[in-house]
């Protein structure tokens, strides 16, 4: 496959604070990467750094195997999708999208705002003010305006955030959609786990200025590379013995050589899951298909773990 998007060794320092430390990474041509993590792990240096409104202290940043590290934003052709969709309240839906073909002064910019418009089921708002429609018809017309510049890759920052959950779950469908017709590249940043799981192809996870892995949501869960990759990934966090790191789904209830004191319990279905501490304090979260009181001591074995290495660390920052 072809690179759309290369770091190369990225470092971003503010005063004595290293935000971006010797990153690398690699987006391929028609590839859907999700940049994941917490606040305050580099997300938003990281766009900057791609988009050009920062320069690095140190390494390259590289678009279709053009060196860009340079070049201001104007001159690199990236789309950029913002979390509030920053479009210009006082125009309809139809100068929005045809704005920054007005700005390159791009010949026959209605026929291609029209094409973008069908595409994005969009044709039946081009008249009204921004305002006037609802916020996911506000999240497509800033799609459209960025996909109508043709750009060599798309950029989207958490731009799903501000949607009610039932828009966003639609929301999400539509976009991977768009993006596999289109076939181009995007990377999308966000800290929701359920959207990176949706929608990546593959997925990054930030934390301390680095990506501490990259891999398939399915294989970061199966197989975190690190105990904060365990701890952060999942709908749960992943229980530690020791160095031996284990799902709430890797055990039996019931009957085993460990023991827990059940604090509380959540249900999920017809699916039970345990929370208590062992003896030593130790917190667990069990998968049970059995109630269970709080204050009842439970018997437990594990049928999988992952041992990880002594001088890692399961601290999250």
């Amino acid at each position: 496959m072809t690179a759309k998007l290369e770091l190369r060794n990225v470092t971003k320092t503010y005063g004595k604070t290293n935000v971006i430390s010797d990153m690398s990474l690699t987006v391929e041509e028609g590839e859907f990467f999700v940049v994941l993590g917490p606040s305050g792990t580099g997300k938003s240096t990281l766009l900057k750094l791609i988009v050009g409104i920062e320069q690095p202290d140190k390494g390259k940043v590289f678009i279709d195997g053009k060196d860009v590290t340079r070049l201001p934003p104007n001159k690199r052709n990236i789309a950029m999708v913002f979390q509030n969709y920053a479009l210009y309240p006082n125009m309809t839906v139809y100068q929005n999208i045809a704005f920054p073909l007005k700005m390159h002064r791009i010949a026959n910019p209605k026929q291609k705002v029209i094409d973008i418009s069908a595409k994005l089921n969009i044709s039946d708002i081009l008249n009204k003010r921004v305002t006037q429609i609802s916020g996911g018809q506000q999240q497509r017309v800033a799609l459209a305006r960025a996909i109508v510049r043709n750009p060599s890759i798309f950029l989207l920052d958490e731009p799903l955030s501000n949607l009610d959950a039932r828009v966003r779950y639609t929301a999400r469908s539509e976009l991977k959609k768009l993006q596999q017709e289109l076939g181009q590249s995007f990377l999308f940043v966000t800290h929701d786990q359920k959207e990176a799981e949706a929608l990546g192809d593959r997925i990054g996870v930030l934390h301390s200025g680095k990506f501490e892995q990259i891999a398939t949501y399915k294989d970061m869960y199966e197989n975190p590379s690190t105990p904060w990759i365990g701890d952060f990934v999942g709908d749960f966090p992943m229980n530690f013995i020791g160095r031996m790191g284990f799902r709430p789904e890797w055990t039996t209830v019931g009957s085993g050589e460990y023991s827990m004191t059940v604090d509380s319990e959540e249900s999920i279905g017809d699916v039970v899951f345990l929370h208590g501490s062992m003896d030593d304090g130790n917190r667990m979260i069990l998968k049970s298909t059995v109630r269970e009181k709080p204050g009842n001591s439970i018997k437990f074995s594990i049928t999988r773990h992952i041992a990880f290495e002594q001088n890692q660390s399961k601290s999250i920052a």
